[in-house]
């Protein structure tokens, strides 16, 4: 099926006013995030989008493969910030692409319902207890697409990409209530539905996981 360009640029205005909330931007810094806003939305512009395959059944179990990406250009204007070591850039952008591809997974499930007349009811993704990592390349064999690939760790290239199944249902009742519903990590700050146990704010990252791209950026800076 051919990629359905612009839908995930439909969340962006979204996308840009919950990564001030969530990570509790100081309001100095707001300017500057729409600035970082607006060239992520302009490289992600008549790239970003996804695909699905023809559904499948495993089992009783209906699906469709699918994949969603930002495109290329987002990883680029990432490296552009490192490399003339603009860290603050840097991580807006990646928290701005992080919520803008959460944002998708809705514009994804509208597009599934007009062509199918079916909701999503759950997502499996890659490297899951029932969803082994190396059915990855397969996947992206079975969408058809030259726009993503994966190298021998199973790391998405594009950086800002997804691979994931999605079960199917006729009963609205049943469709998904989000992306993150059945997700144990209550402490991850890009759940959805509810709050993380505490709140990340810039630049008080101390003790918290950092997103891969920043901890990339530290290591650079460190030598």
């Amino acid at each position: 099926m051919s990629k359905k360009q612009a839908l995930l640029l439909e969340e962006r205005e979204q996308a840009a006013r919950k990564v001030l909330e969530k990570y509790h931007f100081a309001a100095e810094d707001e300017e500057l995030l729409q600035s970082v806003a607006r060239q992520l939305w302009q490289a992600a512009e008549g790239k970003a989008g996804f695909w699905f395959a023809p559904q499948r059944r495993e089992g009783s179990r209906q699906e469709l493969v699918a994949a969603m990406t930002l495109g290329a250009e987002v990883d680029r204007l990432q490296e552009a910030y490192s490399g003339s070591g603009r860290l603050l850039e840097c991580y807006m952008a990646e928290m701005l692409a992080g919520e803008l591809l959460m944002r998708g997974y809705a514009a994804f499930e509208r597009c599934v319902l007009r062509q199918t007349g079916r909701y999503v009811a759950d997502y499996r993704f890659f490297g899951g207890e029932d969803c082994p990592l190396e059915g990855i390349r397969e996947a992206l064999c079975e969408l058809g697409t030259g726009e993503l690939r994966c190298n021998s760790a199973f790391c998405l290239i594009p950086k800002k990409s997804v691979v994931f199944l999605a079960g199917l249902t006729e009963q609205e009742k049943l469709r998904c209530a989000g992306v993150c519903a059945g997700c144990a990590r209550r402490d991850c700050p890009n759940r959805s539905g509810g709050k993380s146990a505490e709140p990340v704010r810039w630049p008080d990252l101390a003790g918290r996981p950092l997103p891969y791209g920043y901890m990339r950026i530290l290591e650079k800076r460190g030598g």
